[in-house]
């Protein structure tokens, strides 16, 4: 299978599940969406697409970007741009096959459940009913499963290194009316990778065509793009397809499945943070200089809606991603639609999944838009906290734990209210939908107080700490 001849591409259309080729999806204007049963596939399939988009299709400049999201390829124009690649995107090549290295040695094969995240040799149940759910999978999941453990998943565990962005970071894109659209909002062009890669070239075939030495030290600022974004960490191998028969992940019916692959312990060392361009980044000031720069993750189970204005606006912390950058500035007038995905771990192990999209009735030019936005998302974080220190102060007088479980409920039940903000910004007028966001924050907060302190309130002690606390709830909620 080649990824850029072969029908791999998972899509839905009209309520039909099909494979289509790379030739297919960007010479089409048919409304194309990816159908995959795992949202974090669809993830890795598309930041995968990108990738390889990005490779072959890079636009020089703003004109011909802007082109490129209007308009779909022509075959003619297709056909020739991919010869100087076929050889690097052959899952089964001979020499050099897609993100991985022939002749690993092992003292015996992994089963290729361990190749999708959340079922580590049947360990994991947290996606799964059945530690062998996964048994055989068709090519094209094996190639999306490929890319999305080197490049978004934690690693294999001891002795094997881990993504270029680390363990698990946050991964967030621009959508597009369409899925050819969504593509070409995230590819960057020629004066960008100028601008953020001055040695592009340096270093810019894939590990599995120009392989990584044992126990030698890559600076990242010699690191291209096209290397960085397919960086394979690991050394493995896809053991040969077998009987045909149904995919155990898209269920689809194959010609044949893989069932295992090897791999083996493989270090180096990596100096520095690489420039990732689909992931925001942050760091800590000291004396103003930037330390511990590394990438967004999802350290805790605050819905994703929390991290928005990371994802959205720089900071003196923060920087939002490259792609979200560059659209910004050279797409001033699209509306903001933002995919954000990625995992929650704890080391070599995942306990969350994220899948999310925001349509945010804005414009890019829209900065008062955008700052009325963010003052909403920040007052309900502003009420998350004072809520939880306010519930931990009563529950250490009370002799109760509260402030975890309200901390979740007001998650889960703030969720659907940002989302109706952004819809409310666009049919109101911007200051009575924040306004009116506000009150039900509050109320909400409110709520929950009460419910998490009314069952101590039966003793004279209790209703004292209650009286007390709440009188400081309420007084943080007057000044925020």
């Amino acid at each position: 299978m080649n990824l850029l001849e072969s029908p791999w591409i998972p899509i839905q259309q009209a309520g039909d599940f099909r494979h289509i080729t790379l030739e297919e999806l960007l010479t089409t204007e048919a409304d194309l969406a990816l159908a995959l049963p795992r949202d974090d596939m669809e993830a890795a399939a598309l930041q995968l697409l990108i990738a390889l988009t990005q490779t072959v299709f890079t636009p020089q400049d703003r004109d011909e970007y802007r082109q490129r999201v209007r308009e779909p390829l022509t075959p003619e124009a297709y056909r020739p741009s991919i010869e100087p690649y076929r050889d690097w995107f052959d899952l089964a090549h001979p020499k050099t096959p897609f993100m991985q290295t022939r002749g690993v040695s092992a003292q015996e094969p992994t089963p290729i459940q361990k190749l999708f995240i959340g079922l580590p040799e049947g360990n994991n149940h947290a996606f799964f009913n059945d530690a062998g759910e996964i048994g055989g999978v068709c090519p094209s999941c094996a190639a999306i499963a490929l890319f999305n453990q080197a490049v978004a998943c934690p690693s294999f565990g001891g002795g094997f290194k881990g993504a270029l962005r680390g363990a698990a970071p946050v991964t967030t894109l621009i959508a597009g009316q369409g899925l050819r659209e969504t593509l070409w909002l995230n590819v960057l062009t020629d004066a960008t990778i100028a601008t953020h890669y001055p040695n592009a070239a340096a270093q810019n075939r894939p590990t599995w065509i120009d392989p990584l030495a044992a126990r030698t030290k890559y600076h990242v600022h010699e690191i291209g793009l096209l290397r960085g974004l397919f960086w394979q960490p690991a050394r493995l191998e896809l053991a040969p397809g077998g009987a045909n028969g149904r995919c155990d992940a898209c269920h689809a019916e194959a010609p044949s499945l893989i069932r295992s692959f090897n791999k083996e312990k493989f270090v180096y060392d990596l100096d520095g943070l690489w420039l990732h361009p689909h992931s925001p980044r942050q760091w800590e000031l000291k004396k103003g200089n930037q330390e511990k720069l590394r990438y967004l993750s999802f350290t805790t189970s605050a819905p994703a809606w929390t991290q928005l204005n990371q994802y959205l606006i720089d900071r003196d912390t923060t920087a939002k991603a490259l792609v979200v950058e560059q659209c910004r500035q050279l797409l001033p007038m699209q509306p903001v639609k933002l995919i954000v995905a990625g995992y929650r771990n704890k080391q070599a192990s995942v306990t969350l999944r994220r899948h999310e999209l925001f349509s945010i009735p804005l414009q890019w030019q829209d900065n008062a838009g955008i700052d009325q936005l963010e003052k909403g998302l920040d007052f309900a974080l502003a009420v998350r906290k004072l809520l939880r220190n306010k519930l931990y102060g009563f529950g250490k007088q009370a002799g109760a734990v509260t402030q975890d479980a309200s901390e979740q409920q007001f998650d889960k039940r703030s969720e659907p209210l940002v989302h109706a903000l952004f819809t409310d910004m666009a049919r109101r007028e911007r200051k009575a939908a924040l306004d009116g966001f506000r009150d039900q924050i509050k109320r909400l907060a409110r709520n929950l107080f009460e419910q998490s302190t009314q069952p101590y309130t039966h003793s004279p002690k209790g209703l004292e700490t209650y009286a007390h606390f709440r009188n400081g709830f309420e007084a943080g909620l007057a000044a925020l």
